[in-house]
């Protein structure tokens, strides 16, 4: 039986000390995320939630998204991340469409997020912390065992951008969501517990989930997380963290490399830089190259197949089997 939650489960079993996400100051090490993701479980299941019910997320860069993302599928529930600046009538659609029961919302994005619950008929429960121990201090035990939950049963629903109509959603596997990630740590990446990987990706998006998130725990390395990005900012968590992967978007190398008080020597500890969502301009991956000695890697994002096998709203991905490799995401049909 086959759970991506597995992924912390062995982590924290095999590095409970090393640390697992930090933002600045706050660190949670494995040990400490795998118990506030069961107390995370414990109490989405208090609210009702059973093994395949869905459950939003709506949480920027912050440890409370993996708490929260780890904790819902140790409840057995299907993860709907969704886009922290979402609107209500945005987060409508998302909850009804995919029939979410509970949203997780950052603070900052609660009106909304309560309106938007409260048109879908969902429950909200909203983070005032940034790892979530407000909500979590009064929760007594552990998440139930994910039973039921098997390898091609769904563990996300990412939605598409919708610039073609509404948006869709693309069902994962945890089959799929598992063998991405463990992939791409292995091959792409290289990466051991030693690593630190810049996390300034959406951990909602597909390539921040699985090369970010997903990966550094499958490897028991540590993922620094930065809210929004800025590119002085990032510059500043690379050489303080010691950061040995960076995997951003072009706009973001390009960002970070024409700012004009830019060091290269701050980048120093980058051994793999990993782009992804779009085509990186020849000129941007040249200047790259001269600044750091860091390996670059390109990949593709997932595809979307024109009509969805299994309903007018979502998609189901392939199995890793029909992955292509050395990308940032999974192949759809």
């Amino acid at each position: 039986m086959a759970n991506l939650s597995f992924l912390l489960d062995d982590a924290a079993a095999g590095h409970p000390d090393h640390p697992a996400i930090r933002m600045d100051d706050l660190v949670l090490t494995y040990a400490q995320l795998h118990e506030a993701a069961g107390r995370m479980g414990a109490l989405l299941a208090s609210r009702g939630i059973e093994p395949g019910d869905r459950v939003g997320l709506m949480l920027p860069n912050v440890p409370a998204f993996p708490v929260a993302f780890y904790g819902a599928l140790a409840a057995g529930a299907v993860v709907v991340p969704m886009n922290p600046l979402l609107k209500e009538r945005e987060i409508s659609y998302y909850l009804n469409d995919s029939g979410a029961k509970v949203l997780l919302s950052w603070h900052a994005a609660a009106g909304q997020a309560a309106k938007g619950a409260a048109d879908a008929g969902a429950q909200m429960i909203a983070a005032e912390t940034a790892d979530f121990a407000d909500v979590l201090g009064q929760v007594q035990g552990a998440a139930p065992g994910p039973s039921g939950r098997h390898g091609d049963d769904d563990a996300v629903i990412l939605y598409t951008s919708g610039t073609t109509g509404r948006p869709k959603g693309a069902e994962l596997t945890h089959d799929g969501l598992t063998g991405n990630p463990t992939v791409t740590a292995r091959t792409l990446l290289e990466g051991t517990p030693d690593d630190v990987v810049m996390g300034c990706l959406p951990l909602f998006h597909v390539f921040g989930l699985t090369c970010g998130l997903n990966a550094s725990v499958a490897k028991a390395a540590t993922l620094t997380l930065l809210p929004r990005f800025d590119p002085a900012k990032a510059l500043d968590i690379t050489q303080r963290d010691k950061v040995t992967v960076f995997e951003g978007v072009p706009t973001m190398y390009a960002a970070m490399l024409y700012l004009p008080d830019g060091d290269p020597a701050r980048a120093a500890t980058l051994r793999v830089c990993v782009c992804g969502g779009a085509a990186l301009p020849v000129e941007v991956l040249a200047a790259s190259r001269r600044s750091s000695a860091a390996s670059s890697s390109r990949g593709t994002g997932c595809r979307r197949p024109p009509r969805s096998p299994r309903s007018t709203t979502r998609t189901r991905c392939a199995s890793p089997a029909r992955s292509a490799p050395r990308s940032t995401g999974c192949r759809c049909g």
